[in-house]
């Protein structure tokens, strides 16, 4: 049987880290979508399977479908929001496995545009809490 729950991974666990990166805006069908605490691409979130995979193939075919169903449903939520010029994904997994897609909103202008968004900038932009209390009204009024 495969494990569900690992307990140190920072999503399964729900640790400091992850409040440090990320705030919960809301848990959709399998995942959760969190709002990236570095605002550097203003909308940035992470969609969060709701148990431990590391790869997307250890889903079954519902599973995979429906979690990037929920990949997709964030998306247009964070376009809604935000209306920029292109939507980026990115899985990655070196330092954390659990299986989760970054979806960042890139506008033409922003320093990386035409290039792979920048995951851990330099200099992160953090927002007042008044303003991540914003963004993440408007990403839930359209999830």
């Amino acid at each position: 049987m495969v494990e569900r729950f690992q307990k140190d991974c920072m999503y399964c666990a729900h640790t400091e880290k992850l409040d440090a990166n990320y705030i919960e805006i809301e848990s959709l069908h399998v995942a959760t979508v969190y709002l990236a605490r570095d605002q550097t691409h203003l909308g940035r979130v992470a969609v969060v399977l709701n148990w431990h995979v590391d790869e997307p193939f250890q889903l079954t075919d519902v599973e995979r479908h429906e979690f990037y169903d929920d990949v997709a449903h964030a998306a247009e939520a964070v376009e809604k929001a935000v209306n920029p010029g292109k939507i980026n994904y990115g899985t990655y997994g070196d330092t954390v496995s659990h299986l989760h897609v970054h979806v960042v909103p890139k506008k033409p202008g922003d320093s990386d545009w035409n290039d792979a968004f920048v995951n851990n900038p330099e200099k992160p932009k953090k927002l007042t809490d008044s303003e991540y209390e914003d963004i993440i009204n408007k990403i839930k009024e359209n999830l």
